[in-house]
């Protein structure tokens, strides 16, 4: 536990919202503790894939990353936050009672973990001042969360769904495929399709298909049997220069020269 002065921190806001129904979107310039003791959101941490959490869960935000999360549509969750600054949170940080590495840890002992939280927040109705007396019941909390069990939080569906449907482009790349009907098949809207999938393969739908296509006529090249015309044609390039000029921009050399490289290897 860190004992330096309490001086040293201050609490920023706190809350009790059972109905909670919100969409977060920002960066944090201080350290909260956020709970969902009950029901359902989702979590977008930076560029990093969106991740489905279920109550009892508690989430971390910090200064650095960019957070976004909440509910789109119509649900709830049960949620209680407490936000505080300052250099003994800096040293909570630095010395893992505040574990920002492992920002999301679901609550094995909801029972316990609630009334820990629910302590400290009637401390701070009364009084936000940092007394050593609240200061305690907040490092008692975060010591449970030191003691939670590893936690694997499920994706969720619409980044599962995206995902099998990756896998669909990269064993069927010559389909004509059709981004909204495949964004409805996945369960979100087109935007929202693309989005995901760019949050989780780093690329655009669009570019991810090239991708893949560019990979096959690579691997038909390598096998031999073929024209390069033909190869183009199958893999759906426009003609054999549109083909051509794609392929060394990826591979940095042209067909022929790369199945003369590559020949039965």
């Amino acid at each position: 536990m860190i004992t330096n002065s309490t001086a040293n921190l201050e609490f920023i806001g706190f809350n009790h919202v059972p109905g909670c129904n919100a969409w977060v979107d920002k960066f944090f310039p201080y350290y909260v503790i956020q709970y969902a003791e009950r029901g359902e959101l989702d979590l977008f941490v930076d560029k990093e894939p969106v991740k489905h959490l279920k109550g009892p869960v508690v989430w971390l935000t910090f200064p650095g990353p960019y957070f976004k999360f909440g509910r789109r549509d119509k649900g709830t969750w049960h949620h209680r936050f407490v936000s505080f600054k300052g250099k003994r949170p800096d040293a909570y940080a630095r010395n893992g009672l505040f574990p920002s590495s492992a920002p999301v840890i679901e609550i094995s002992e909801p029972l316990k973990f609630t009334e820990a939280f629910d302590r400290l927040l009637s401390r701070l109705a009364v009084s936000t001042a940092p007394t050593f007396r609240t200061v305690h019941v907040l490092e008692e909390l975060l010591i449970q969360l030191g003691e939670q069990p590893a936690t694997q939080i499920e994706e969720a569906l619409p980044v599962r769904n995206i995902r099998r449907i990756a896998e669909r482009i990269g064993s069927e790349p010559f389909i004509d495929w059709d981004w909204r009907k495949t964004a409805k098949e996945a369960g979100v809207s087109y935007p929202h399709f693309r989005r995901i999938f760019h949050d989780t393969f780093k690329t655009p739908p669009t570019r991810f298909l090239l991708q893949k296509r560019l990979e096959k006529s690579a691997s038909m090249l390598r096998e031999g049997g073929k024209k390069i015309e033909e190869i183009a044609e199958i893999c759906k390039f426009y003609d054999l220069y549109h083909f051509s000029k794609l392929f060394r921009k990826y591979y940095g050399t042209a067909p022929g020269q790369y199945r003369r490289n590559h020949m039965g290897r």
